[in-house]
């Protein structure tokens, strides 16, 4: 029976996710149906991580046992492809690698190709189309992230000194006098650091619950928000 690794990867990239569970559920079926052992050992995931990068821990972490001598297992595989990499050319020097130098062959267990070769031409098309997937989803999130704030949504937090209501920056009854307070003083000379210790002895924290430092009152008065410009 062969040995078989397992590589899980979800990331916040991608708009619809197979679970590492189910993904490892499927795989594991997928190997009991064609003969393979998956020694615990040998399932990585990696979670929260694009596949844009190869910068991933457990991804290295099973590049670096599968170059070990003897061939510590014979297949690597994935729910897809787009699994292992979102890059094409990531893709192709790890996957050349594994199978020239390793012997060792990456196998999409949702993406059954042929054993001629027209496998070529089919896995280098889905490369290209988890790529472009990739590229063209940030290009989307950029995008409604830019419309959102063109029509002063709220992204995030709220900077001190503004509430959200209705999806929009709102300012904070409580606190909106403080910043005016703020930024008065400081036009009048008052120094960063006077301004921090004034904050922390009224007992008002920051937006954080924290006390103030030169640092997060700097951060306040630098803040484009308090200008009406959305980031």
């Amino acid at each position: 029976m062969k040995i078989a690794a397992t590589y899980i990867r979800v990331s916040t990239d991608d708009q619809i996710e197979y679970s590492p569970d189910s993904q490892r559920k499927a795989i594991l079926a997928y190997a009991e149906r064609n003969g393979y052992t998956v020694p615990e050992a040998l399932i990585y995931t990696d979670e929260g991580i694009s596949g844009r990068s190869t910068k991933r821990p457990a991804f290295q972490q099973m590049i670096g046992t599968a170059k070990q001598k003897p061939r510590p297992f014979d297949v690597i595989l994935v729910w897809k492809f787009s699994r292992f990499a979102r890059n094409r050319e990531d893709s192709i020097v790890y996957k050349s690698m594994l199978r020239k130098q390793c012997g060792i062959d990456v196998i999409s267990i949702s993406e059954q190709l042929s054993e001629d070769k027209t496998a070529i031409l089919i896995e280098a098309l889905l490369e290209a189309m988890d790529e472009y997937y990739s590229i063209n989803l940030a290009e989307e999130v950029v995008r409604g992230i830019s419309e959102k704030a063109r029509r002063c949504g709220a992204m995030g937090k709220p900077a001190f000194g503004y509430v959200i209501e209705n999806g929009v920056y709102t300012p904070d009854p409580e606190k909106a006098g403080i910043v005016q307070h703020l930024f008065a003083d400081y036009t009048a000379g008052v120094p960063i650091r006077t301004l921090a210790m004034r904050l922390n002895a009224t007992g008002i924290p920051t937006s954080s619950g924290g006390k103030w430092d030169n640092r997060t009152v700097e951060y306040l008065l630098r803040n484009t928000t308090y200008t009406g410009v959305m980031h």
